[in-house]
């Protein structure tokens, strides 16, 4: 669309502008027989013939770079550009930490539940829970942390969005204007090797991580089929005056009545298995998918994206170096 390339309309418009500088610059040079103002004309009109053939060859260099970056990587989100796959698969990944943070909290409030409950009989009582302070504890950092990757990932999503609108169709055509004039040359080149660096090598050393989206997902679906559970369910406070019935059920989730030979116990896990309400060690494995989980993800979102911003830097410092040079006589007659 027309508005989309008004950065080049005006590239375009200033190159033109500085070669017919230069001619006039040429000949003033010869017509005044001022060899310094001939060979300043010449070097910028050199200069500008070369920005002018990247103009000419602009549609064919976005083609080209749009190629590559969709097939640098495996698609993961269907066909696109390697930003638009890499943007996909950030959103997905946010919305699978929503979810896991969401189940999370449901865990917590359970957990909560149970460590603060306390049973009072004729002589003494006792608080079957109390050391689930510890994994309270451990839920309570991970929901932090969950929050924290799910500011960072839309964070990553909104970096991304930016590169992709602006990265070839602003910073691009306004690193060929700096690049027009030689006192802005070396910031020309810098915006160049920036555009191309951002929209083809960042995502691409990204992508070529682990896709986190599979653990998340793992890590979810346990802590749902541990919400899920009818016998870890809270249960209703109108009941919590039946110290019996809430001690037996205690009991069952600490492990404790399995293998008893008290005749209370044996009534109360009638048709139960210990592996089917094992409270502790259910408890023991949401943490561990979690906290896979979030290494996973701590590694997508914090490494990786650093691992790529260092190769990005060292490739935009080196397209710096060629294109902010002087692509003059000396260098032809070397050639």
């Amino acid at each position: 669309m027309p508005g989309e390339f008004v950065g080049m309309e005006i590239a375009t418009a200033v190159v033109t502008a500085s070669i017919v500088l230069a001619g006039i610059l040429i000949g003033v040079g010869r017509a005044f027989s001022y060899k310094r103002i001939e060979n300043f004309g010449i070097e910028e009109f050199i200069q500008s013939i070369i920005n002018a053939a990247i103009i000419g060859a602009f549609a064919a260099i976005i083609g080209l770079i749009n190629t590559v970056s969709s097939s640098v990587v495996e698609e993961t989100c269907g066909t696109g550009t390697v930003i638009e796959q890499l943007s996909c698969v950030m959103s997905g990944t946010s919305t699978a930490l929503f979810s896991l943070f969401q189940e999370t909290v449901k865990l917590s409030n359970t957990i909560g539940y149970y460590q603060s409950l306390n049973l009072d009989f004729t002589f003494f009582s006792v608080q079957p829970f109390a050391n689930l302070s510890a994994f309270s504890l451990i839920f309570s950092m991970q929901l932090l942390v969950l929050q924290f990757l799910i500011v960072f990932v839309e964070l990553n999503v909104q970096v991304l969005s930016f590169i992709g609108q602006n990265a070839l169709l602003l910073l691009f055509p306004i690193g060929l204007v700096f690049r027009t004039f030689f006192a802005t040359r070396r910031l020309g080149g810098f915006l160049i090797g920036l555009a191309i660096g951002a929209y083809l090598l960042y995502p691409s050393f990204i992508m070529i991580f682990p896709d986190p989206q599979a653990d998340v997902g793992n890590a979810t679906a346990n802590v749902t089929a541990f919400n899920d559970k009818s016998f870890y369910a809270t249960m209703p406070i109108v009941d919590l005056n039946d110290n019996n019935a809430i001690a037996a059920k205690l009991d069952i989730m600490s492990g404790r009545c399995f293998g008893s030979t008290s005749p209370a116990c044996a009534n109360a896990t009638i048709g139960l298995r210990e592996e089917d309400v094992d409270f502790s060690g259910d408890l023991t494995v949401v943490t561990q998918k979690n906290s896979v989980a979030i290494s996973k993800v701590l590694l997508y979102l914090v490494v990786a994206p650093l691992f790529s911003l260092i190769i990005t830097i060292i490739f935009v410092k080196e397209i710096t170096r060629v294109l902010g040079s002087e692509i003059g006589l000396d260098v032809m007659k070397t050639v």
